[in-house]
């Protein structure tokens, strides 16, 4: 039976004071001009793919090339975010599994224990750009509502802005940032999904059934770019929802139900309850969305792979 460890509580904790440390509340205007300069960062990334979409689909046949060109910097853009901090977050979860259990893994709880400098700087990094993100594309979801993001997408994106902050202003949860931000890796297959939707349904790109080709599709199922399409589309969708259930439904439980128990177990009393509690809701609340959307790729992956059309046969846009 599992007895709270109350010698916890007197352990001390102290603030790391590094280049991107986060004081939203002791240094306001310092906090705003590095979030300022992290949403400019992506920014500057959206625009420089903006040029390239433009370059190229240089005139839209119609409605639907429009959207593919109006979505495009939106989806690429979260896709190289994804790569970023999922990356930088397999390196921060490395470094802090490695410390013994009571030191760092969810405060920094002194001076020469846990964390070097230059580890700790790195892990603030990539919660800048993180964060920096965050803000970027809720922006443009929001000015666009809801053309680049519905209600579910707004949700996801101030939730874990509020989670980003909490953590890095309280120097806290280090483990749970790591495991949550790996659970980007499965974004860029949503980006492929995207891509794989756009060439078949609104551009009627010829590439798609050499790509299908080689995936080692035959006959009817590569017998025009819409058929060709929905095959690479089901393959996407299934490789999604085995990444996405690994990093998002089974590492997130592991993770979500670490934080429960230890906090049950004391180890995170000197965390301040008004970041520890808010920080468990709103990692339950993200575990909920996963299971929403998870639900959705498992009622798609039940109907099977899709049947061939009849060449000729009309071929109906689709919403992604």
């Amino acid at each position: 039976m599992f007895t709270r460890a109350s010698h916890h509580k007197s352990a001390p904790r102290v603030a790391y004071v590094g280049p991107y440390a986060m004081d939203p509340l002791g240094a306001p205007v310092v906090f705003a001009q590095r979030l300022l300069t992290f949403v400019a960062l992506w920014e500057l990334v959206r625009q420089v793919l903006l040029r390239a979409t433009h370059r190229a689909i240089r005139n839209p046949r119609n409605d639907a090339e429009r959207r593919v060109k109006f979505e495009a910097p939106k989806q690429y853009t979260g896709a190289i975010h994804a790569v970023v901090v999922s990356v930088m977050a397999a390196m921060v979860l490395r470094d802090v599994c490695a410390l013994p259990y009571d030191e760092d893994r969810y405060f920094n709880r002194s001076g020469n224990v846990g964390l070097s400098a230059s580890q700790r700087d790195f892990l603030e990094l990539a919660n800048w750009i993180f964060l920096g993100y965050l803000v970027q594309d809720t922006m443009h979801i929001l000015l666009q509502f809801p053309r680049l993001g519905k209600v579910d997408m707004v949700a996801h994106h101030l939730v874990f802005t509020l989670a980003s902050v909490l953590s890095g202003a309280s120097q806290t949860m280090m483990l749970p940032f790591a495991w949550l931000l790996l659970g980007e890796i499965s974004t860029p297959l949503l980006t492929m999904r995207w891509t794989i939707q756009s060439a078949t349904y609104s551009m009627q790109a010829s590439w798609v059934i050499p790509v299908a080709k080689c995936l080692g599709y035959k006959g009817e199922a590569v017998s025009s770019t819409t058929n060709a399409g929905k095959q690479l589309e089901f393959f996407n969708g299934i490789c999604l929802m085995i990444t996405f259930f690994a990093v998002r439904v089974v590492s997130y439980t592991i993770g979500y139900t670490h934080m429960i128990w230890v906090r049950y177990k004391g180890i995170i009393d000197p965390v301040p309850a008004g970041v520890a509690w808010p920080l468990n809701i709103l990692v339950g609340f993200g575990a909920g969305l996963n299971a929403y959307w998870f639900s959705i790729m498992i009622r798609k992956a039940i109907k099977g792979p899709p049947k061939p059309q009849p060449e000729g046969a009309k071929v109906i846009t689709k919403e992604y």
